[in-house]
């Protein structure tokens, strides 16, 4: 017993691994244990973060590159001569760089198109319409999201290489390779189970080689530790994921009080990206009365503002106008007075149009013969500014009515389907008016653009110029000082938005003698009607439309009207003609007008097709960029693939000693699994009952009492016959349809 005094320090020992052996021999083994763990670490992370958005790609070309990289660095290792560990990290840098510098534009479209899936997710996760997405410049998204895969796993391969060999650091690792993991996690997005495995399995490993105090001959120890750490992982995830199911784990997990805070930014991140951080500099969107902005940038909200019913007469879009802009101030319009003549309504071709249909219904021409139509859109506001009304061209004011609920008006239209003949009009001077601060530049721009001729062909030299010269962008950037709004547009920045084209090409028509105006409103494309408008049931087609279409008979058609759709065009006077429609804003996608309203509706715009591997050019790429080193890498490659092989015929042989009724079963227990992945309100469904008619009631292809009843046999009858290898391939099939997009319907799924 001490009193006083100091006692002797003990000695406790360390704890520390399996010792290895110093040998000469080649330890083969050891750069295998060694790359598989780099292996698992990097392609964990990657693989994990793109299955936990549902993002494709080819996950057997990766293994193949990942793993074949990371066993070249550690058998290179393992030699112990430092030159060669040197030449060889250096030469795959050098093919990295080579790759990357070489498929730049392939890598980038599919960094972006990763983007546009995240900002997807966030948006269905925040309950937001839409919002932010890039356009992408090879449209391959399948091979570009390959690309940008291997393009982080090679640079992880190396960078875990480097760390692992000079010093075990748990922590650096984590940051690395699980600082990724917590962006789908936010969103409530859970990654392939198997990705946790190899990321956990690769953590326990390192964490066991850190506390044994290795810093020499580290890859011998993993030989040891690896399949500890690995059997370690699938035992606690298993039982974490016994303990602690999903339901059980949203009960006792109160939600963050951080996230619950962030939420508001995430809204604004997932409605304008990385821009979202500048929306101090920013305006909104709509019908802005003739202001013009000039914030850096515009962003729209996307709540809806306007819902439109009506028939769709043609492939052309569809204009509202609010506001009809007199005289340029400079910062913004004067609003032209209703009360003149020459206002806003077109009063003379209104009348026009109007005769031409009477004329061509007397003459009992109906649709063919008379080239007008007339029709009904009812257009009630939502969020829009109430000072406007929301009108579509050519409309008889006499004949418009309020709706019912008084919170819009059916307007009766005339559209421009046709050229009619409009009586004369007295325009005003001021139409011609091109005020001095804008003058020097309107004369520049129409001198450098040769304009001439007649109002037509002035038209459309000043379209194409623009398309060719200018930019459109909802962010042209902040420009200091007083410059004149115009000025600045036409001679220094030339990138904008609607409302610049709009302004600018007032003033050139204005320069060449042509009277002009601007215009402000709401106008939709028939893409969007095609892709987001909705049939309303029960409507007639002859109660909201009579006369010639170009397209035929359709349907009454809904569409909410977003913010983003605000819109500024230009109107110009031509003899003869009365006011004409003139948009100056270069299009940003051409749409196809071969096909007709029906095949174009319920194909929602356009059909989507996850393009082959094989018909991308990556494995061109890959083969020119890797040069010599690529036949080692096909070798390692090739070897990794009978591996690979051999464990699936394993797989298959033991099911092959499974009885049918077995197997079947096997078959549908992957359909529960990957539903109940994917699906929440699938996860809800506790029986085969449930499960089967959720299914139905989401569109699943080939749902149908046969195979309810071949189920209920497999599951429940006992000995009773049923033709089981049948029904493994129905349920096959069902899954593969399910995978692909054609078996559960999403808008459903969404609105669960």
């Amino acid at each position: 017993m001490r009193i006083f005094g100091r006692t002797k320090k003990e000695d406790i020992p360390e704890l520390t691994l399996v010792q290895v052996q110093e040998s000469v021999k080649y330890d083969f083994p050891a750069a295998l244990a060694k790359a598989l763990l780099v292996f698992m670490l990097v392609y964990g992370a990657i693989g994990g973060f793109l299955s936990a958005f549902d993002i494709e790609s080819n996950s057997g070309l990766c293994i193949l590159v990942l793993f074949s990289m990371a066993l070249v660095l550690g058998a290179v290792y393992e030699s112990g001569r430092r030159w060669l560990v040197n030449l060889v990290s250096l030469a795959l840098l050098g093919i990295y760089l080579y790759i990357a510098v070489a498929n730049y534009w392939v890598i980038n479209s599919g960094y972006y198109a990763i983007l546009n899936r995240f900002y997807e997710t966030a948006r269905n996760y925040l309950d937001v319409e839409s919002g932010m997405e890039y356009s992408l410049a090879v449209e391959e998204t399948y091979a570009t999201v390959t690309m940008f895969a291997l393009f982080l796993g090679m640079m992880g391969v190396i960078l875990l290489n480097i760390m692992l060999q000079n010093r075990c650091s748990l922590l650096r690792v984590v940051l690395v390779t699980l600082t990724p993991y917590a962006i789908p996690l936010y969103f409530d997005c859970s990654p392939d189970l198997l990705y946790l495995l190899m990321l956990f399995a690769g953590y326990l490993a390192v964490a066991l080689l850190q506390s044994g105090n290795v810093h020499t001959r580290l890859s011998g120890q993993m030989r040891y530790v690896l399949p500890f750490a690995v059997a370690a992982a699938v035992i606690a995830l298993r039982l974490t994921a016994f303990l602690f199911p999903s339901a059980v784990y949203e009960r006792i997990v109160p939600k963050s009080a951080a996230k619950a805070a962030s939420e508001e930014e995430m809204v604004q991140f997932a409605q304008y990206g990385l821009t979202a951080m500048l929306r101090q500099g920013s305006a909104g969107v709509g019908v802005s009365g003739g202001r013009l902005s000039k914030s850096a940038a515009l962003m729209p909200t996307y709540e809806t503002v306007l819902t439109v019913r009506y028939t769709p007469y043609d492939y052309r879009p569809v204009y509202l106008k609010a506001f009809t802009g007199r005289d340029y101030l400079g910062d913004r319009w004067s609003e032209a007075e209703s009360s003149l003549p020459d206002d806003g309504d077109m009063s003379a071709s209104v009348e026009s149009r109007r005769r031409r249909y009477e004329a061509g219904n007397a003459a009992g021409g109906g649709e063919t013969s008379s080239a007008q139509g007339r029709g009904v859109m009812e257009v009630e506001k939502a969020e829009a500014d109430d000072r406007y009304e929301y009108r579509p061209y050519y409309t008889d004011g006499e004949a418009s009515a309020a709706l019912p609920d008084g919170q819009g008006t059916a307007y009766v239209y005339y559209p421009a389907l046709a050229d009619v003949a409009v009586p004369a009009q007295n325009i005003s001077a001021d139409y011609l008016t091109v005020p001095d601060s804008c003058l020097a530049a309107v004369r520049e721009v129409c001198a450098e653009a040769g304009l001439g001729g007649t109002p037509q062909e002035v038209a459309a030299q000043i379209v194409r110029y623009f398309d060719e010269n200018y930019d459109y962008t909802l962010r042209p950037g902040y420009y200091f000082g007083n410059p004149d709004f115009i000025s600045h547009f036409l001679l220094e920045s030339k990138k904008g938005y609607c409302a610049h084209f709009a302004s600018a090409a007032v003033m050139l028509f204005r320069q060449m003698g042509i009277p002009a105006r601007y215009a402000e409103g709401y106008a939709f494309s028939y893409l969007s009607v095609a892709e987001n408008g909705e049939l309303v049931e029960g409507a007639s087609y002859d109660d909201y439309y009579d006369g010639y279409s170009p397209i035929g008979r359709t349907a009454l058609i809904e569409l909410e009207i977003p913010d983003a759709y605000a819109h500024a065009w230009v109107e110009i006077y031509v003899e003869g003609e009365g006011w004409t429609l003139v948009d100056p804003t270069p299009a940003q996608e051409a749409q196809e007008e071969t096909a007709s309203f029906w095949d174009v509706f319920f194909s929602g715009g356009g059909e989507d097709a996850a393009p082959e591997m094989a018909q991308s050019n990556l494995g061109d790429y890959l083969e020119g960029a890797l040069g010599g080193a690529g036949y080692v890498l096909l070798g390692l490659a090739l070897l990794a693939l009978v591996i690979l092989c051999a464990a699936r015929l394993r797989r298959l042989y033991r099911e092959s000693r499974l009885s049918d009724r077995e197997r079947a079963r096997l078959e549908y227990g992957r359909l529960q699994a990957y539903l109940n992945k994917k699906y929440d309100g699938y996860r809800r469904c506790l029986t085969l009952q449930e499960q089967l008619a959720w299914l139905q009631a989401h569109g699943a292809a080939g749902i149908d009492d046969e195979l309810k009843e071949a189920l209920y046999r497999v599951y429940f009858a006992g000995e009773a016959t049923c033709d089981c290898e049948a029904l493994r391939r129905r349920i096959r099939r069902l899954k593969r349809s399910c995978a692909f997009g054609g078996g559960i319907s999403v808008e459903k799924h969404r609105k669960e």
